[in-house]
Formats: structure tokens, sequence, C-alpha cells
């Protein structure tokens, strides 16, 4: 038998628990494309992690991102990261990784879009404890160790409504098996950004509850994982600021990888959105 959801899901204190057009100003609206607007309307909005584990979403805390940071950095002006919160230093790593360079600029264009910075090559960042911080992976999806995933891509997007006359996704899966999409910071103002997922997905020991569309919030401090070929899009951002960092993972075996030559929708490959 097919469950239904009927559980109401709440973003936060005093939010709907259901998207409304009617509970937005028009000024906020007029950001949404109709395309959105029509899909949006009425979908539940979804932050509770035992709900997304039946729609086949993992939601858990960033893990423990600490390091060295510099002065400039670090909010606080404290170089001994081993006392900050790690609010701090998620936030200290959104700063940073949202810095617009000439290499990215040169890749982006002229900031109409919002911002994308690619950081598999940053020496810096703490890439293994992704992985060996976040048992849900081994304990959601279908693998015995964390070792069986490599890291193919990372990257950082950050959205300002404010500044980028586009902060939305189209419809894709992601060229992964396994994706990691870490919010590290969303001011309080913020409004939106929510992505949109289609369908369910079955994880590892749960079958999935059937359901059509539904909204996740970008919660700061929290992580939400997936399947790859789970199909989504990034909603637009209304008001306020995010910034999120994407790790994609396949599989090692490239005969369980149904990625491992790319994946290609809709006749051309898509970089993932989130």
């Amino acid at each position: 038998m097919v469950s239904q959801n009927t559980n109401e899901e709440r973003m936060g204190e005093g939010e709907p628990s259901h998207f409304r057009c009617s509970d937005h100003s028009d000024d906020l609206l007029a950001k949404l494309s109709d395309a959105e607007r029509d899909v949006m309307e009425g979908l539940p909005i979804i932050s509770d992690a035992a709900t997304l584990l039946q729609y086949g979403v993992v939601k858990v805390p960033v893990p423990n991102l600490a390091r060295k940071l510099s002065s400039s950095d670090n909010d606080n002006g404290d170089n001994d990261n081993d006392n900050a919160d790690s609010t701090s230093i998620n936030h200290a790593w959104a700063k940073e990784f949202s810095q617009v360079t000439p290499l990215n600029m040169a890749l982006e264009g002229d900031g109409e879009y919002a911002f994308y910075r690619n950081i598999l090559d940053e020496p810096d960042f703490p890439f293994d404890c992704i992985l060996q911080d976040t048992d849900a992976i081994v304990q959601h999806f279908p693998i015995d160790s964390q070792t069986e995933l490599r890291l193919d891509d990372a990257f950082c997007v950050y959205y300002n409504a404010a500044t980028h006359d586009t902060t939305s996704g189209d419809r894709h899966m992601d060229p992964s098996d396994v994706t990691v999409n870490m919010c590290l910071h969303k001011t309080p103002d913020a409004v939106g950004s929510y992505v949109l997922f289609y369908g369910a997905r079955s994880l590892a020991g749960r079958d999935a509850t059937q359901i059509d569309k539904f909204l996740v919030v970008q919660e700061e401090g929290y992580a939400t994982i997936h399947f790859g070929d789970h199909f989504h899009q990034t909603i637009s951002l209304l008001r306020g600021e995010r910034t999120n960092i994407v790790l994609t993972y396949c599989y090692k075996d490239e005969t369980r990888s149904d990625v491992a030559t790319g994946r290609v929708i809709d006749g051309a490959e898509h970089r993932s959105q989130h």
C-alpha cells in the first residue's frame, strides 16, 4: 500500500507548512518565474529529518570543517580554531569561497547568475572529514564503507537575491552516485531557495513513501545527501543570501556507477546546481 504524506512539516516557527503564493508579497513573488509559481503552489515544505528519509533525502549536521584559518578568514580574529564553534568555522569557509577571483569571474561572466566556484583543488579544505564524519552515507546508501566512494567534484555556490538576477536552476540529475549538499551560511532574512525534488527514492533498507514533489529547506549548518539521479532543481531565492558547498561522489567500482562515463540528460551534460 502506498502511504500518503499527511504531516505538516514546518521550515521554522511561524512559517507555512506548504508553499502558498498568497503568503508572500508581490515584490518577492516577482522573483519567481511563472513556471516556479505553478509547480510550487501547495507543495509541502519539509525540514524534518525523519520525514525526509521517507522520500530518499538524508539530513545531517555539517561535519566538523575546522582548520587553521587566517585572521582575515575567521570572523572572530582567532587563529586557534580548536575552540571555535562550528557556525563560525562554516561562515569562514563560506566567506572565503564566495570571494570573487579573476578565474571565477572569467568562468561565470558579469555576475548576472548565481556565483559558482570550483574548489576541488583547494589544498586546505578538509575533504577527507566529510566522508569520515558522515556515517549516514554508509547507513542509508548501498555501500559497506566510505572507501567505496571517490570524490568526483566539489564547488561552492553563492546566491544573493539583491545582486544576482538568476538564482534558480533547471530540473536535473547530478553527475554523481551520491551528492552531499552542505549549507554553510544563510542570512536570517532569507526567503525561498528551496531544493525541489521530484518523486521519492528508496534508501538502503527502507521503502520510499510515494510523493509527487516536495520542497527541502536549505538550513544553515546542515547537509542534505541524496542519490545523484534523484531529479531536483533549485528554486529562486526571493530575499537574502545563502552559500552552499556541493560534493559529488561516484562509486570507485565503475561497474556499479551509472555516471562512470558521464550522465547525459535531454541530450546535454548538466552541471549540478544547488
